[in-house]
């Protein structure tokens, strides 16, 4: 009976362990698998930017840079590709330069981007950098009062435009914080004579967008980069530039590499495909177009190895003068076509003050076949040496005896009768309308 009684104990048990897992199972369904879709594997694309890294991780890469690239606004248009093609965040610190310099030498930056070649240079000699290429240029600029009361507009040396500010003790705006526009400014005053300084001279120790600021409150003068320039035009500031084009005024930008012995936590692999990234032809090509939308010229001219490489190869070096900017069609000739182009003779001023006769091809005829679009008002005129210069567009689509002039040992002067001597270029290799 005992016996009969646990296997009747057993069975029920079963029983209901059975239920209850079918209950369960009931209770939680699957869904049922969609179809999967199956597609040949693509082929492999080519690209001209260096690989993104595997990593799923986001990399933080820290940026030490001068103020003008950040202020400038080009960092927002570039960096956001940069960091979506290789998962990083890039944690910027704008400062001048050579504040940026010292950041690498204390191993707490990954990468520099300044502007100052002979602290470059210094830095890469002494062991803090592992890599430095160019990346880009473009030029300072001497900014004031719109009625000027030193009387510098126009000057084409800025030395002596400095020097004019000094003997008339007209207020300037310096920097002060040993940035990449601080020591040219101490290159200008080193080239002008001026070691002494009075009540007139203000160091501000202030970045750029500052210190032009300050410069506008008190009416006053200071050196800057064209690029931050601009930029701050575009929030209402109303000084403009006075003097611009003489070739010491060349400001090139490059990038290092900070030396990972420095601190463990440097990424130099990281460091090196930013570089990489930078310096690539496309990303090149973008920083070239930074600026056209707003003032009808870029605000930084790229200019890294294989950019240069890329540009040889596309143009064999055979292109002696163009037209580009704000035009429906942008052009460029070699000496040759230039020079088959119907040419008239004009009397003009040379070096020396005497009057000679030029002959070549009219501004006219050039800028007819490149139609400037209807906001331009500006052309800039530009030699090989850098030197650059500005005149309104206006005034040279009147002026029918401006030409570009053959020159004897080849290439192109502008030869502008009635215009300031300073609007005669030699070399003059391109003609930006703005």
């Amino acid at each position: 009976m005992a016996r009969k009684s646990f296997v009747f104990t057993v069975i029920v048990c079963l029983t209901l362990a059975a239920v209850v897992l079918g209950a369960c199972t009931q209770s939680t369904p699957q869904p049922t698998p969609a179809p999967q879709k199956t597609t040949e594997p693509s082929a492999p694309q080519e690209t001209t930017e260096p690989p993104a890294p595997p990593s799923t991780e986001v990399q933080k890469l820290i940026l030490g840079t001068t103020t003008s690239t950040y202020d400038s606004g080009l960092l927002d248009y570039i960096l956001p590709d940069f960091e979506k093609a290789y998962n990083a965040k890039v944690e910027v610190i704008s400062l001048g330069t050579g504040q940026a310099i010292q950041l690498g030498k204390d191993g707490d930056a990954d990468v520099l981007l300044v502007h100052s070649r002979r602290q470059e240079d210094a830095f890469m000699n002494e062991g803090h950098g592992t890599r430095r290429e160019d990346v880009m240029y473009n030029d300072f600029i001497i900014v004031g009062p719109a009625d000027d009361p030193a009387g510098i507009r126009g000057m084409r040396k800025a030395p002596r435009a400095m020097e004019k500010l000094a003997t008339t003790e007209s207020t300037f705006i310096s920097r002060g914080d040993d940035s990449g526009t601080h020591n040219k400014e101490n290159v200008l005053w080193k080239e002008a004579g001026i070691d002494s300084f009075g009540k007139w001279y203000v160091s501000a120790g202030q970045g750029m967008g500052a210190v032009l600021t300050m410069a506008e409150e008190q009416q006053a003068y200071t050196l800057s980069d064209r690029a931050t320039y601009l930029a701050m035009t575009l929030e209402g500031l109303k000084l403009e530039i006075l003097v611009e084009g003489d070739p010491i005024l060349f400001n090139p930008y490059g990038v290092l590499a900070v030396n990972p012995d420095k601190n463990p936590n440097i990424k130099g692999e990281l460091a090196n495909q930013f570089i990489d990234w930078l310096i690539s032809v496309p990303v090149q090509e973008k920083i070239g177009t930074f600026g056209i939308a707003e003032f009808g010229a870029p605000l930084f001219v790229p200019d890294s190895q294989p950019y240069r490489d890329a540009q040889t190869l596309a143009s064999p070096g055979d292109t002696a003068l163009k037209v580009s900017g704000k035009v429906a069609q942008a052009m460029a000739w070699t000496e040759a076509e230039v020079k088959a182009m119907q040419t008239i003779d004009v009397e003009a001023e040379n070096s020396k003050g005497e009057k000679e006769t030029y002959t070549g091809v009219p501004f006219t005829a050039l800028l007819t076949l490149a139609a400037p679009q209807s906001d331009a008002t500006t052309l800039l005129l530009m030699a090989d040496d850098g030197y650059t210069v500005e005149i309104p567009l206006a005034d040279v689509q009147a002026c029918a005896n401006c030409i570009v002039s053959f020159r004897s040992e080849g290439g192109f002067t502008s030869r502008m009768p009635g215009f300031p001597k300073n609007t005669t270029v030699k070399g003059l290799i391109e003609i930006q309308v703005k």
